[in-house]
C-alpha cells in the first residue's frame, strides 16, 4: 500500500526561487525512506509539505490515495496518523511546562482527559515522566529531543516524519533516537526521515538523493556504491567503505562490521588462491 505520491511537485519561495522542481517520490506502508541531499536541497520543505504545513506550488500530493489539500492541514484523523518531528525541538516545545506540549496534540484530537492521559503515557514510554513539571528552556539538547519525541508519539501516529533526528547530540542520545527508529521500523510504523547521520541511512530500507529534485533512488548499499553521490550528498563515506575502495573491492558493500569481517576474509581467501594458482604456473 502506498502511504504517499508526489507527483511533480514543485515549491516556490514568496522571493521567487524554487525550492524543489518536479519530485515523484513513493511512500510504502511500513517502510523506512532516508532523504538525503545537501543543505539546500529542499529537504526540510519536503517534509513540509507531506505535512501539510505547506502545499505545493505545482504538483500533486497524495496521502492513502487522497490528495493533500488546504483542508488536510486542519484534519483531525490526518494529524492522528502523521507525526512531525522538527529538527529543532524549541520549535515544538513552546509552553510552561513539558506535561503541557507533550499534551498539546492529543488533546486538541481527543480531549483534555484523554489527551493528558496520553502526554502522560508517552512520556512514561520514554522514562522521562520526572520532566512532566519542568519547563522546557531548562532542558539539556538531550531531554528536549526526548520530549519533543514524547509529543509525537503522543498521538499515536502511524507515520512519522523526522527531521534530522540525530543532529546536535551526544553519543547516547543519538543511540537512544536510533534506538526508536528501529523499534519503529520493527513495529511496521512508516517512518521517513531526513538525515546525514550514515548509521540513520543504513536503517533505511530505501534512499532518496536530493538536490531540488530526485537525482538518486534505491537502496542504502546501492548508495554506497557510488561515491559519487555520497559526495554530492555532503556527507562523508564511511572508513570502512573507504577501505574497500582502496583495497579495490567494489563489487561488495558491507552494511556493518560483521558482514565487512565476512567479505574481507572471503577476499583474503580468494587472493591467496589466486597467488597460489600463479605460483603453479611457474
Amino acid at each position: 500500500m502506498k502511504v504517499y505520491e508526489l507527483r511533480n511537485v514543485g515549491y516556490r519561495y514568496p522571493t521567487g526561487e524554487w525550492a524543489l522542481r518536479g519530485v515523484n517520490i513513493e511512500v510504502r506502508k511500513g517502510e523506512t525512506l532516508a532523504v538525503i541531499g545537501p543543505n539546500g536541497a529542499g529537504k526540510t520543505t519536503l517534509l513540509k509539505i507531506m505535512d501539510a504545513l505547506l502545499l505545493p506550488t505545482e504538483g500533486e500530493v497524495l496521502f492513502e490515495g487522497k490528495p493533500v489539500t488546504e483542508e488536510t492541514m486542519t484534519d483531525k484523523d490526518f494529524r492522528k496518523k502523521v507525526g512531525f518531528l522538527f529538527q529543532s525541538p524549541d520549535v515544538m516545545l513552546f509552553s510552561a511546562t513539558v506535561l503541557d506540549d507533550v499534551a498539546f496534540g492529543p488533546i486538541h484530537i481527543w480531549g483534555k482527559a484523554e489527551g493528558s492521559k496520553r502526554a502522560l503515557e508517552a512520556l512514561k514510554f520514554l522514562g522521562i515522566e520526572g520532566l512532566a513539571d519542568r519547563h522546557p528552556y531548562n532542558l539539556s539538547g538531550g531531554e528536549k529531543k526526548k520530549a519533543s519525541i514524547a509529543a509525537v508519539l503522543s498521538t499515536e501516529p502511524e507515520v512519522l516524519l523526522l527531521d534530522e533526528p540525530t543532529r546536535d547530540l551526544d553519543l547516547k542520545n543519538r543511540n537512544f533516537v536510533l534506538d526508536m527508529i528501529h523499534r519503529w521500523k520493527g513495529e511496521g510504523r512508516t517512518v521517513v526521515v531526513v538525515t546525514h547521520d550514515l548509521r540513520v541511512i543504513r536503517l533505511a530500507d530505501r534512499v532518496y538523493v536530493m538536490d531540488g529534485s530526485v537525482i538518486f533512488e534505491g537502496s542504502p548499499r546501492e548508495l554506497f556504491l557510488r561515491p559519487e553521490l555520497i559526495e554530492r550528498a555532503n556527507l562523508d563515506a564511511p572508513e570502512i567503505i573507504k577501505l574497500f575502495h582502496a583495497l579495490g573491492i567494489h563489487e561488495e558493500v558491507p552494511m556493518s562490521v560483521e558482514e565487512a569481517a565476512e567479505i574481507l576474509i572471503k577476499w583474503k581467501r580468494e587472493q591467496s588462491t589466486s597467488k597460489s594458482s600463479t605460483l603453479k604456473e611457474f
